[in-house]
């Protein structure tokens, strides 16, 4: 049994419709890798971001779907570097490790 530390930075665009705005996540997550495979219910994530920078500039914004949209884009990113460093084998079992 090992624990991992992973950190990467997402960039997640967001279309205004008037103005694309690409904005940079910093990910930290941890996960349990046991027999070479990530064990479920181990992964915790913190995400970083500069929140309050967009609700000022863009105060009309719904925070609640932005909040998803920030969420699903680190899913996918964290699932798909579980998927490429070989410790999920198959897109149904990375899609279960997160659906907590």
């Amino acid at each position: 049994m090992v624990w991992l530390i992973e950190k990467k930075v997402v960039r997640h665009s967001l279309d205004l419709g008037f103005e694309r705005v690409e904005i940079p996540i910093r990910v930290k997550f941890e996960f349990e890798v046991k027999e070479g495979a990530f064990v479920p219910d181990s992964l915790s994530v913190e995400t970083l971001y500069n929140k309050k920078a967009l609700e000022k500039r863009y105060p009309r914004m719904n925070s609640a779907l932005f909040e998803v949209a920030i969420e699903n884009a680190v899913n996918e990113e964290i699932k798909s570097h579980l998927r490429q460093c070989g410790f999920v084998k198959n897109t149904n079992e990375s899609d279960a490790c997160l659906q907590s």
